[in-house]
């Protein structure tokens, strides 16, 4: 039997970088968006503010999250079996603090130009891609 687990992402675009994430419990240390699962009863946008704050200590208000109309999924094998991961990601278009090391992540600023050479999670660089299209 799979398994589903609903997640977000979020694109966070300044000038010509994207911010990405390493988490710490990632087995191959893959770059990805900053986000993670959607908990119960949590709307995607919610736990989009959520996981951006959880992962990078960014703080952005709802109006500053546009959600990319295009979904993705992946389908990885893990210990346990197959493991389905719809994912609704969102453009970032503001936000305040600070990126910070947080206690499962560690964010960074990357060049746009480098990310198709990184090891990535899956449709990372398709939602990039995405968001950079819609000009927000």
């Amino acid at each position: 039997m799979m398994k589903t687990f609903p997640s977000v992402g979020v694109v966070v675009l300044k000038a010509d970088e994207v911010l990405l994430i390493v988490k710490d419990n990632h087995p191959k240390r893959a770059y990805q968006l900053p986000g993670g699962q959607i908990e119960p009863g949590e709307s995607s946008r919610q736990a989009a503010r959520r996981e951006l704050e959880e992962t990078t200590g960014l703080v952005a208000r709802p109006e500053q999250l546009i959600k990319i109309p295009k979904e993705w999924e992946a389908v990885i094998q893990k210990e346990y079996g197959t493991a389905i991961f719809p994912f609704i990601c969102y453009a970032c278009t503001g936000y305040t603090g600070q990126i910070k090391r947080t206690e499962t992540a560690t964010p960074q600023w990357v060049q746009l130009t480098e990310v198709g050479g990184l090891l990535l999670n899956p449709n990372t660089e398709s939602a990039i891609n995405e968001a950079r299209r819609l000009k927000v």
